[in-house]
């Protein structure tokens, strides 16, 4: 199969036939650089080496700054770049001068992003960006670098390759602001339980206060980095069944080994799917796992393409999988690179893999028991249903023992929840009657109940907590940072997990559990300040550096990268930061004057 030419390279060559008449004129024949080569941009961009694409824009600048295509490439490239004022503003500047509509069609999900993620914090490490709303979600930053630079590294290493620039990632507060930002729904989140992606060369992700219970969204964040990857390493050239089967499968490398992020509930959904002919064909996972009509279908979906990448890993290692990916690169199709590497057909391939999946044995793994189903939050803050999915029964039971518990009756309280455990079986029950146990000091019966509630359900913070709570009475501070680990890993806005982390963790662990213990109180959750009016900027500086605004120990996030657009600020003396995509930021002091016009910033100049 070959390749289809994506859609903004198709765009940019119907236009060469009039730009190679335009080079005619004795002006543009002075140019060393040729319309063509600025076409090139536009397949960097599409074959996902957003490097390469700035590269070729920095010479545009230089060389073709009117030109149309040279407008609609920095409107590209400050896209991808999480400018979206600034990719707002020059794929208008694109259109004025001719641009065809295909190659500014961003613009309209640009401003959608631009007003969705006014006012973010951004924080800055040497790989990674991340912007987030200011306030708890602050909670989650050294976890997600932490997280990141090892998935970087661990799975950057298992594919070949790595991005050599710093990448932007995008906390968001609702699964309703990644509708917003994104081509997904509503309804796609509801019904696939997809809340993150992969998409405009940044990482987006829901916050974990957004979901019922939170979810895996380390693991989530180290998948959608693996996305990033083989977009890099295949030039985007891997097909949707592919590109998650990989993801998902190497997901879990940032921790561990990979292959380990399949739960046992997942194994055996999809023994028995195989053994009844219900597997979900590949080609209908295109073009999204999110278009999937329900929970259970994009489960089966991800366990088929995850088991399938174990099959191929185990008979030709990471090896082939890096050779599979470096031939899709050159243009291959995923069946000729496939076939290339294991002497069989796809098709082939794919009937022994189907053969083993009615006889495969249930793996042991770090996510035992059944997955939480995905449930978004009305409202991201908005406290968690302690029984959700519990029957009705089994609430019965619950209320029973919760109006016995008020009434200070705690054992009658826990024999009511040893009941209703026996009757329904629910880790949710498990849960509760661990907490009521641990309030009459029966710590073995709290212990074991907690262990049952982990056992069978992987994605409850609240059973770590209570585990760790019983191995700090006991002593035991090692064990307890493990289970907080977890907890953090799922759900780290229960301010238990931290009060705890202050008395078992280290000295490096207990600063970040009182760092994240103010933020839940609300200490260090303020907005953003306005950079207020009276004065103008516009940064030129080296292109494509991130712009930030220092003033009374306050750094202050523009969202945008140079040249950058009007920065309307009050007067006065500023520390101007710009953050390259590689290497330390440089700084200089600029004095900001009142005035309508604005006042041009370049590093080669000084003051201002």
């Amino acid at each position: 199969m070959i390749v289809r030419p994506p859609v903004l390279w198709i765009s940019v060559l119907a236009l060469l036939p009039c730009a190679a008449i335009a080079q005619d004129t004795p002006k543009t024949q002075s140019r060393k650089m040729d319309v063509d080569e600025l076409a090139l941009g536009f397949r960097a961009i599409e074959q996902w080496r957003i490097d390469e694409a700035r590269e070729i824009a920095e010479r545009a600048v230089a060389e073709m700054p009117d030109h149309p295509l040279t407008l609609a490439l920095i409107g590209e490239v400050k896209m991808h770049m999480s400018d979206y004022r600034g990719a707002v503003e020059w794929f208008e500047k694109a259109r004025e001068e001719g641009a065809p509509g295909e190659l500014i069609s961003a613009a309209p999900i640009a401003e959608a992003t631009r007003i969705a993620t006014n006012g973010y914090e951004e924080y800055i490490s040497d790989g990674f960006i991340i912007r987030y709303v200011p306030g708890k979600d602050a909670i989650l930053l050294p976890y997600a670098i932490e997280t990141l630079e090892k998935a970087r590294e661990r799975i950057g290493g298992l594919l070949g390759w790595r991005p050599e620039t710093r990448v932007v990632v995008e906390i968001y507060p609702s699964a309703g602001t990644l509708a917003d930002v994104s081509t997904l729904t509503q309804e796609d989140i509801k019904n696939s339980g997809t809340i993150a992606l992969c998409k405009w060369n940044r990482l987006m992700i829901t916050s974990p206060r957004a979901i019922a219970f939170g979810y895996q969204w380390r693991d989530t964040l180290s998948h959608e980095l693996t996305h990033l990857i083989i977009g890099g390493a295949s030039k985007n050239t891997v097909p949707i069944w592919l590109h998650e089967g990989i993801a998902k499968f190497a997901e879990s490398a940032w921790r561990g080994e990979p292959g380990d992020g399949l739960s046992t509930d997942q194994q055996i959904a999809l023994r028995e799917a195989a053994k009844k002919g219900k597997l979900i064909p590949f080609e209908k996972m295109h073009p999204s796992m999110a278009k999937l009509k329900s929970q259970e279908e994009t489960s089966l979906a991800f366990s088929e393409v995850f088991t399938f990448i174990e099959f191929l890993v185990e008979r030709k290692g990471w090896e082939g999988m890096r050779t599979v990916l470096a031939r899709m690169s050159t243009g291959e199709s995923d069946e000729q690179a496939i076939e290339a590497v294991h002497g069989k057909s796809l098709k082939k391939l794919s009937e022994e893999w189907m053969k083993t999946l009615k006889t495969r044995e249930v793996k042991a793994t770090a996510i035992e028991g059944v997955a939480q189903k995905v449930e978004v939050k009305d409202r991201p803050d908005a406290p968690d249903d302690a029984l959700h999915g519990v029957s009705k029964k089994g609430r019965r039971f619950a209320r029973a023992a919760d109006l016995l518990y008020m009434r200070g009756r705690v054992k009658a309280a826990q024999k009511e929840l040893e009941k209703a455990f026996k009757e329904t079986g629910s880790p949710l029950i498990s849960a509760k009657l661990a907490m009521v146990a641990l309030a009459t000091n029966d710590l073995e019966t709290a212990e074991t109940a907690a262990k049952k509630a982990i056992e069978g359900s992987p994605d409850l913070a609240g059973p770590q907590v209570t585990l760790a709570t019983i191995l700090v009475i006991r002593g035991k501070h090692e064990e307890a940072m493990k289970a907080l680990d977890s907890a953090i890993s799922m759900n780290p806005f229960n301010p238990r997990i931290h009060e705890l982390m202050v008395k078992a963790g280290n000295e490096k662990e207990q600063v970040r559990a009182k760092l994240a213990l103010g933020l839940l109180r609300g200490e260090r959750a303020q907005a953003i300040e306005p950079f207020g009016q009276g004065g103008m900027i516009e940064v030129e500086g080296a292109l494509f550096s991130r712009v930030y605004l220092k003033r009374e120990e306050r750094v202050m996030p523009t969202g945008m990268i140079t040249p950058s657009s009007r920065i309307e600020l009050r007067p006065g003396s500023y520390e101007l930061w710009l953050v390259p995509p590689l290497g330390e930021k440089k700084t200089r002091t600029i004095t900001v004057v009142e005035g309508e016009t604005p006042q041009k910033i370049a590093p080669a100049r000084t003051g201002s």
